[in-house]
């Protein structure tokens, strides 16, 4: 029976995966146009109560690739919302350098191809003055010779210590706004080993980049405790039946699971084992914790552990706000994916404002003097090199209901 119910579990997955896809493809307009995301304009009344000077002239153009189809289009549908949030709070406040901004939206399609493709048509536009890369460490690496080419500001939100390499040594034009995953995932594994008290621990990881590379910070974080993991499971991006994979962590006996992940292989995952009756700890990459894997786990996501850049009950005053916006404005939870958006775009903004010129050059000169931005995720640090982003959050899922136990900070190393 309970086999049966894993099974049906994963086809019912499936479909919530695939019905959230349509939503957001049919709202697109079209797969691969370019959706300009403008300001909702304020009524009378809210203009001439505000104190702020008005924002006029030509728009500054900052293009977004995101993923707008597909499995993973949840990821573009966040994207475009926190887009609209922040182009509006920006031009009610009198714009950048008093000009309106303008978010120009290319669907990346879930792909390395798409991702390049999606780029490249925003880097050759001259009106564009920067780009923010989509959630994925893969199209992020795969974007880097293009933001090369092009030398054109770009922001990446993957958390993988190869980017964040990427952005420091090869690429001037590129930089990781986000805590990266060195920091994040030893933290995890400290906390399990010093205050959970695990002793043995199998890992299951999805075979591409990042989620390979969180697979291996996590391993020679357990090392630096003299702990092997006891099996190492991989799997390919897109499975949905994880019975087997499962048979060879409960073979194993080991007290607790590691899990390296994106949201919706995720969510499959804690599904599969919980309806099997395990009930080991679960420790998770940073999507893990994430609204979009809550809410398609549900109530079975408990007992798990994560390293998260973002939750929207964080203590972050910022984040709390932009949190609170997004549920008015669209009923939902905010996710990573808007929460980054929104810094993403915020960062951008004040690099602009900072070299007093939209010259793309200038702009990604100005954006290595930036230091100590407080975001609505965390704070960051861009002086001299690309590793931008400083902290995250140590959270606990219980019943579908993320709890913080305490806030992840590095430091910038500056070189």
């Amino acid at each position: 029976m309970k086999k049966m119910l894993a099974v049906t579990l994963a086809v019912l997955m499936a479909g919530i995966v695939a019905g959230c896809g349509t939503k957001t493809e049919s709202s697109a307009a079209a797969e691969t146009e370019t959706a300009a995301v403008k300001s909702e304009a304020s009524d009378t009344e809210q203009a001439q109560e505000s104190q702020e000077p008005s924002a006029s002239g030509d728009p500054i153009r900052i293009g977004l690739t995101t993923v707008l189809t597909g499995d993973r289009s949840l990821e573009g549908e966040y994207a475009s919302n926190a887009a609209k949030i922040i182009t509006e709070e920006i031009n009610t406040q009198g714009g950048v350098l008093g000009r309106p901004i303008e978010i120009v939206i290319e669907d990346a399609l879930g792909t390395d191809v798409g991702a390049v493709n999606a780029y490249r048509k925003l880097a050759s536009d001259d009106s564009i003055v920067a780009i923010v890369g989509p959630d994925s460490s893969n199209d992020g690496m795969a974007q880097s010779p293009s933001a090369l080419e092009f030398k054109i500001l770009t922001t990446a939100q993957g958390s993988s210590p190869t980017l964040k390499n990427m952005c420091n040594n090869d690429n001037p034009y590129l930089f990781q706004l986000r805590a990266c995953d060195d920091t994040l995932c030893a933290a995890l594994i400290k906390y399990s080993v010093e205050e959970l008290g695990i002793k043995s621990y199998a890992v299951m990881h999805d075979t591409e980049t990042s989620s390979a590379d969180q697979a291996r910070l996590f391993t020679e974080a357990l090392k630096s405790y003299g702990i092997e993991p006891v099996v190492t499971v991989p799997f390919t991006t897109g499975t949905k039946d994880f019975s087997s994979h499962i048979a060879q962590v409960q073979a194993s006996g080991a007290d607790a699971i590691i899990g390296a992940a994106f949201q919706t292989e995720a969510a499959i995952l804690i599904q599969q084992i919980r309806s099997l009756g395990i009930e080991a700890p679960i420790l998770g990459s940073n999507g893990f914790a994430d609204p979009v894997t809550i809410q398609l786990a549900g109530e079975l996501n408990d007992n798990v552990y994560c390293a998260s850049a973002w939750v929207p009950n964080t203590p972050n005053p910022k984040g709390a706000a932009l949190a609170e916006k997004y549920k008015e404005l669209y009923g939902d939870d905010c996710g990573k994916a808007a929460a980054q958006i929104y810094d993403h775009i915020s960062v951008i903004c004040e690099a602009i404002t900072l070299a007093g010129s939209t010259d793309r050059e200038a702009v990604r000169e100005a954006m290595n003097t930036i230091g100590d931005y407080q975001g609505a995720i965390t704070k960051y640090d861009c002086r001299t090199n690309g590793d931008c982003g400083r902290g995250g959050l140590l959270v606990k899922v219980v019943k579908g209901k993320a709890e913080i136990i305490s806030e992840i900070t590095s430091e910038k190393v500056i070189e």
